[in-house]
């Protein structure tokens, strides 16, 4: 069975925090079986940020980018295009679709620019 963490990420424009933009993804956890799908989302309080990203880390292997979505347009990273959709169903929330292959256990990531 394959897991995705997923993680509470906080980023801060200016060092006093008084400019922080907060980036959070749910569900924390996904347990799924290979064959299947999963969704994962992400929600910034920042309207101004268009640009969305989406990284998986598998273990023992650095974080790779899969790709990036802006106005309604995904762009994915080579390849990632068969297994992973992005939608955007409004300005602060994306979401990303997984399709569970065996044998990949990862993380993934969201942020947002």
């Amino acid at each position: 069975m394959d897991s995705f963490l997923l993680l509470l990420t906080l980023l801060c424009l200016k060092a006093d925090f008084s400019n922080c933009v907060l980036v959070t993804q749910w569900p924390k956890y996904i347990s799924s079986f290979p064959g299947s799908s999963v969704e994962m989302h992400c929600y910034q309080n920042d309207t101004d940020y268009d640009y969305k990203y989406w990284y998986r880390q598998i273990k023992g292997e650095e974080l790779v980018l899969i790709g990036s979505y802006n106005f309604n347009s995904p762009s994915h990273e080579k390849g990632f295009e068969a297994d992973f959709t992005m939608l955007g169903t409004e300005t602060k929330k994306w979401t990303l679709k997984v399709d569970v292959k065996e044998g990949i256990d990862a993380v993934y990531l969201c942020a947002a620019s």
